[in-house]
């Protein structure tokens, strides 16, 4: 993996946006999906506002990789299989949330 460039970087940014706590649930559980997850687990404390947690059976992503993810330039965005661009929208997450 490597660092995207600056004209890749360009698109994704701030192009998700969470708006509630579904939203956040929703992304999540896509994640998990691409994972390849066939076994998904939501819990959230006090309707989400307080904690929400998904824990899955996939492939999960090496912390080597976080900055990185999985994008590596702006031609691959439209070869995408997955539902969305795997960490884009833990971004957006971190922005409003503590994220663990």
């Amino acid at each position: 993996m490597k660092q995207l460039s600056a004209a890749t970087v360009r698109p994704l940014s701030n192009s998700q946006i969470i708006t509630s706590v579904t939203s956040v649930v929703k992304e999540l559980i896509e994640n998990s999906l691409d994972a390849g997850a066939t076994s998904i687990d939501v819990r959230l404390e006090n309707y989400g506002f307080d904690k929400i947690e998904v824990q899955d059976n996939g492939e999960g992503i090496k912390a080597v990789d976080v900055p990185v993810m999985a994008i590596d330039s702006h031609e691959d965005l439209r070869n995408l299989a997955t539902y969305g661009f795997q960490g884009e929208a833990l971004g957006s997450i971190c922005s409003v949330a503590e994220l663990l």
